[in-house]
This record gives structure tokens, sequence and C-alpha cells, in this order.
């Protein structure tokens, strides 16, 4: 028999976007005073200029 699931509570988080279209999420833990950041990027691969091949690789290092 498979083992129980574990329940996880959701998440709660705020979405806020900018004036100038930057999509902003922020969520609270009282638990810590550290702070994290991520950056994501809407662009890969499939955004590579035709004959420029790797090129999304590169934007991604110099970001």
């Amino acid at each position: 028999q498979a083992p129980q699931g574990v329940t996880v509570p959701p998440l709660g988080f705020t979405k806020r976007v900018l004036p100038n279209g930057l999509e902003v999420y922020t969520a609270r833990d009282a638990d810590t005073s550290n702070v994290t950041v991520q950056v994501w990027y809407k662009v890969g691969s499939k955004d590579d200029p035709a004959g420029r091949s790797g090129f999304a690789h590169l934007f991604e290092h110099l970001m």
C-alpha cells in the first residue's frame, strides 16, 4: 500500500505589477529574519534569433 501523502499548507503570497510591467511576488515568513531573492526571466532558447544559437544562454550568465 502506498504511504500517506503529506499535507502542505498553501503558500500565502502577494503579487504586484509595477508600472514598467515587472511582476513582483512577496511572501512573509515571520519565523526568520532572512531575505531571499529570485529572479526569473520569461526567455529561453526558443527565443534565440535565427542563426544565433546560445544567445539566451549567454544572456542568462550576463544577468
